[in-house]
């Protein structure tokens, strides 16, 4: 099952439900806590006017970091992250536990990180925009 992350917090609620299924999208990495081994990537998508944040989502990237280049991790870079949706763990005595700052009640825990290449940011959005659609649609007749 494919979920665009970048929409992550408008589906926590679902994807929380199927936690155990792999997941792949492409975002931008917004910041990179060496110390911790998170990730936090954003899409402003659908656009956020400020103050408010761009959706963004926490990925756990501990079990790929001996193949995960520094310009992956750049801010800005935009990646491809295939891994596990997980609930956030907020327990003071784990140190591998998503951090308070994280964005929405979910994590990812990525098996797999890669370059998303040239992105045509104009064609996503436009197909994010026809799944969310079909997405309404479907919730209003079922």
């Amino acid at each position: 099952m494919l979920h665009t992350v970048d929409y992550l917090e408008r589906l926590a609620s679902s994807l929380v439900r199927e936690y155990s299924s792999k997941e792949t999208d492409f975002l931008s990495v917004r910041t990179y806590n060496i110390q911790t081994g998170h990730l936090i990537l954003e899409h402003n998508y659908p656009r956020q006017k400020p103050p408010l944040e761009p959706p963004s989502v926490a990925v756990d990237i501990n079990a790929v970091l001996e193949t995960v280049t520094s310009e992956e991790l750049s801010v800005g870079a935009w990646v491809n992250v295939l891994g596990y949706v997980r609930r956030n763990r907020r327990r003071d005595d784990d140190d591998s536990a998503v951090p308070e700052s994280s964005p929405s009640p979910v994590y990812v825990e990525a098996v797999m990180l890669f370059p998303a290449g040239a992105v045509a940011l104009g064609e996503y959005e436009r197909i994010l925009q026809e799944a969310l659609g079909v997405e309404r649609r479907m919730r209003r007749t079922g």
